[in-house]
């Protein structure tokens, strides 16, 4: 199938016994076992929503979505820091904000590097504003993304990494994704700047 196609035509669909999976596969063999093997388990037990991407009868690409909280001391822009602290009472000594996290995305290898991964992504991004707007309080996407998906989310979708994990970090990225693709950054969305 062609991209521009597959971007015209894709859809969501939640997760079922009745999905055939078997010939998903994407580069992460821990996605492909999640997907497999965990996501309908959890997701009957309320730890995650899975969302199949879906184009002509086949699985492109999946996420996974489910709620969590991101402290305030961990926001990079001290502006943002700045302008929310005031709604905190001093009781408050976490100040977690609210925050939907996804928690696992991958596009099929047939159909990944071509920008299908960041359409779908901004997607599923634009759904989550429309449910921030109308349904439940939360301004932040987070997701716990692979050294190897970094430039992924930070430079190709505008996350940003936290404010702990310094330039020194960051600067030595490609020798973390020799030495461990899988290691995870915490990376984060404000909806109010995106």
């Amino acid at each position: 199938m062609n991209i521009e196609y597959i971007k015209n035509h894709y859809y969501f669909e939640t997760l079922t016994e009745d999905h055939d999976l078997s010939k998903f596969s994407c580069d992460s063999e821990d996605l492909n076992d999640f997907l497999k093997n965990d996501a309908l388990n959890q997701q009957k037990v309320k730890l995650n929503l899975t969302k199949l991407c879906i184009c002509d009868g086949e699985i492109v690409g999946f996420v996974s979505i489910l709620s969590d909280t991101i402290p305030l001391k961990n926001i990079r822009d001290e502006e943002t820091r700045f302008n929310i602290k005031p709604h905190f009472t001093n009781v408050s000594k976490n100040k977690l904000l609210p925050a939907i996290k996804i928690g696992r995305f991958a596009i099929d290898n047939k159909y990944s590097g071509n920008g299908l991964g960041s359409h779908i992504l901004r997607n599923v991004i634009n759904n989550i504003r429309y449910i921030s707007k109308n349904y439940v309080g939360l301004r932040f996407v987070i997701v716990e993304g692979y050294a190897k998906a970094y430039s992924f989310y930070v430079i190709h979708n505008n996350f940003k990494n936290l404010k702990k994990d310094d330039e020194v970090i960051i600067n030595k990225l490609e020798k973390i994704i020799e030495r461990n693709p899988t290691q995870t950054f915490y990376l984060y969305l404000d909806l109010l700047k995106s």
